[in-house]
């Protein structure tokens, strides 16, 4: 171990609880501090029909196996669960389809399988399967996925398949995405292999077996709750409702300026959204926020116990913002045994032009899940806002000494991302 140092680190959300707990098991003096009366950001609870439900990520990718070690690690291995084997399905103004489910990021792997078809038609199909033939050139991680998928797959196949699932994601448009933003050196593999297809079918068959993403019996949340638990055990000190106005560099040292008060450390973790980190260091970082609804809705509705939309609906063109929905009881076996016979489902809204999306709600889920819904089944309806939803990646995580950027703050996405950047980490070593 080096020499003890004194951290303060920004924000309690995922990414900030692992640097705590790894600071502080180095041996080092560590204090955290939060603004919301809560921890966990991203990954917390929130009340509807007194269920204590997941406010933001509701399962975590399997891809490097990360989070689920993360979990076993923190004593919940028993309690990881798969989503119930149900599609997802696409909804467009004239039409609905289920997602083939041997594709990957939408990319169909098995181009002439009937479920294709179905979404794009054969021609369509005949078009992605040209992939396998034609030559790769110029390809990189700085280059769009969007004119990528359409140049070697065609129209057909990177609107109704590839964009759905893609922007659902990154809540971005297609173009704007590289293949760098899904994966870095992902440009290379496409480039060896010489096909998208081919790539994707690698990717897949590199997966864990069976689902994508997993979930964790009593909500994703619990995650958060015993990595808490764990960081204090190791000497972390957590102070919740402690906003960070302000962090600045004093000699050799700095200054985490909350309430007031002057928190001075030696080197200092910043595990907050970039729009937060441009504010607090508008020097070393600029952002455009990029934000996001999610509007949890209980409903009693018998025509939703068929699962008719299966796990969930990725929306296009939906002239009310909804984006994408998710049937949560019908995803997950643990909550529909809570909710006993309702329904949870949730829908996501870009909210750049920071509408209420509660006032339409019960009409969008009605549109996406292909069944009548009435104010008299509502049970209960919350929603929150979630800042910087798709972060771009930083190149550099220590931009000037003794500053840190984890997780969001690092252009970090997702349960499996930031654990991932965890185990590999070398802080306060």
């Amino acid at each position: 171990m080096g020499d003890v140092k004194t951290w303060t680190v920004v924000g309690a959300g995922l990414a900030g609880l692992l640097a705590a707990r790894r600071l502080a098991r180095a041996g080092h003096v560590v204090t955290v501090l939060e603004s919301e009366p809560h921890v966990g950001g991203r990954v917390s609870r929130h009340q509807v029909d007194g269920l204590g439900l997941d406010a933001g990520a509701e399962s975590f990718a399997t891809r490097g196996g990360h989070a689920a070690a993360l979990a076993i690690e923190l004593g919940l291995g028993d309690r990881i669960v798969q989503p119930e084997p149900l599609p997802a399905w696409v909804v467009t103004p004239d039409d609905a389809y289920p997602l083939p489910r041997t594709g990957w990021l939408g990319v169909p792997t098995v181009s002439l399988s009937r479920e294709v078809a179905r979404a794009i038609g054969w021609a369509g199909a005949l078009r992605a399967l040209a992939d396998r033939f034609m030559p790769v050139h110029g390809v990189d991680d700085s280059t769009s996925l969007g004119e990528l998928a359409r140049h070697r797959l065609g129209d057909a196949a990177t609107d109704r398949l590839v964009a759905p699932v893609v922007q659902g994601i990154y809540s971005r448009p297609l173009e704007d995405i590289t293949l760098g933003d899904i994966a870095p050196g992902l440009g290379d593999e496409v480039a060896r292999s010489g096909s998208l297809v081919r790539t994707a079918t690698a990717r897949r068959a590199a997966a864990p077996a069976g689902a994508a993403v997993l979930g964790i019996d009593g909500g994703i949340a619990t995650l958060t709750e015993a990595l808490v638990a764990d960081a204090r055990a190791a000497g972390a000190t957590i102070v919740t409702e402690a906003p960070v106005g302000a962090v600045e560099r004093a000699g050799h040292e700095w200054k985490v300026w909350s309430e007031g008060t002057a928190h001075r450390a030696d080197a200092v973790v910043l595990a907050v959204p970039r729009p937060i980190v441009a504010a607090l260091v508008p020097d070393v970082a600029r952002a455009q926020a990029r934000h996001v609804a999610l509007v949890t809705l209980a409903l009693e509705s018998p025509e939703l116990d068929a699962a008719p939309r299966g796990t969930g609906v990725l929306a296009v063109g939906n002239g009310s913002g909804a984006k994408a929905l998710t049937h949560a009881t019908a995803k997950w076996a643990w909550l529909a045994r809570e909710a006993h016979g309702h329904h949870i489902v949730r829908l996501s809204y870009g909210i750049d032009n920071a509408r209420d999306a509660r006032p339409h709600a019960l009409e969008d889920a009605a549109h996406l899940l292909g069944v009548p819904l009435e104010e008299s089944q509502l049970r209960d309806i919350e929603r929150v806002q979630w800042h910087d939803s798709a972060p771009a990646r930083v190149e550099d995580r220590e931009p000037v000494p003794g500053l840190h950027l984890v997780g969001s703050a690092a252009g970090l996405s997702g349960i499996a991302a930031i654990a991932a950047a965890d185990a590999r980490s070398t802080l306060g070593a």
